[in-house]
């Protein structure tokens, strides 16, 4: 059985920081003095050591991770790729960049997916790999209610006024949750708390709102400090949210090799991170932003290899961001997922 879900927490919340990480040798140092300026610079363009070059936008959360142990590892360039990590703060700062033409993949939920496709038609992408969500246990999120109130349970969110992120993976997951559970929409009151740790003070606090989604680890915080879980994602019989690796249509359609070197690369981190955890521990709450406060408890997960969503999975989030207006029309399965 899997380890319990994390998820795509930080996601859509602005709390990580900006940065650049790379491989590659240095090759293109050691050339000789007679080599041409034009042979150089083709070749650096190339990548070193003739390493096809690859840019990859991500958040530092535990979604991300098998990209980051894939690079650690050097099994990126053991497929013959160059890839370059870009950090950074927001999936809204991030599509900006893709759409820019300045990444050619990231590490998202489907709902941003969908949105830069919506935003760059052709020049978009589809899901080559699943981050979290091959099962139900990865990427566990919570919705908690205010400590010592009497909200304990899905029936008893009537009135209650429940801190989400708008229009985003979070919204989508209580909706769902609240549907499956019989639990009336209207009886409700969705309210945007987009910044993660605000919502969690907020839910804490009990006066703007009294229940929250929250993902691992800020949930753990949040059960530690006194909140009633209401709902664990993990325990509903269903598997709710995943987190993907993207890659754009260009290279999916022109550069396929690449592609499946990416795809490789990750699904061989992935078997790495489930064989030696403890090997990848100090990396992983690095490059996850662990809190030394929860490092005792959230420890390296296990992700799920050679997996891509389920048919079901997309339409889904498709059929609810139509509903919400998100987009015109839904994407077809072939739209959004390279298969296997």
């Amino acid at each position: 059985m899997k380890k319990k879900k994390r998820m795509l927490a930080a996601a859509l919340a602005g709390l990580l920081c900006l940065g650049l990480a790379g491989c590659g040798s240095q090759a293109s140092e050691k050339k000789s003095q007679g080599e041409s300026r034009a042979q150089t610079q083709a070749e650096q363009k190339e990548g070193d050591s003739g390493q096809e070059e690859l840019s990859i936008g991500v958040l530092k959360i535990a979604d991300s991770f098998p990209v980051y142990a894939a690079q650690e590892e050097g099994i990126f360039q053991k497929k013959g790729l160059k890839v370059n990590i870009v950090e950074f703060q927001s999936a809204s700062d991030q599509s900006v960049a893709y759409e820019a033409g300045k990444l050619d993949g990231m590490m998202t939920d489907m709902i941003v997916q969908s949105l830069v496709n919506k935003s760059t038609g052709d020049k978009g992408m589809k899901t080559v790999a699943m981050a979290f969500g091959g099962t139900q246990e990865e990427g566990r999120f919570l919705l908690v209610s205010t400590p010592g109130s009497s909200v304990k349970k899905p029936q008893d969110l009537k009135g209650c006024k429940i801190g989400i992120s708008e229009n985003t993976m979070m919204e989508y997951l209580v909706t769902s949750y609240l549907k499956d559970l019989d639990v009336d929409l209207s009886q409700v009151e969705l309210v945007n708390v987009p910044k993660l740790t605000l919502r969690l003070d907020s839910v804490i606090e009990g006066k703007d709102i009294q229940a929250a989604i929250l993902p691992d680890p800020l949930a753990m915080e949040a059960e530690a400090r006194g909140c009633n879980t209401v709902i664990d994602d993990t325990k509903l019989g269903k598997n709710y949210s995943q987190s993907v690796f993207t890659l754009s249509n260009e290279v999916i359609e022109n550069k396929p090799e690449i592609a499946d070197k990416y795809v490789a690369a990750i699904n061989e981190a992935i078997d790495e991170i489930d064989k030696d955890p403890d090997h990848f521990a100090d990396l992983f709450a690095e490059k996850a932003n662990v809190a030394p406060a929860v490092r005792d408890k959230y420890t390296v997960p296990s992700y799920t290899a050679s997996c891509v969503p389920t048919e079901d999975e997309v339409s889904s989030i498709e059929d609810w961001m139509v509903s919400k207006g998100l987009i015109d029309k839904a994407y077809t399965y072939d739209e959004m997922v390279r298969q296997q």
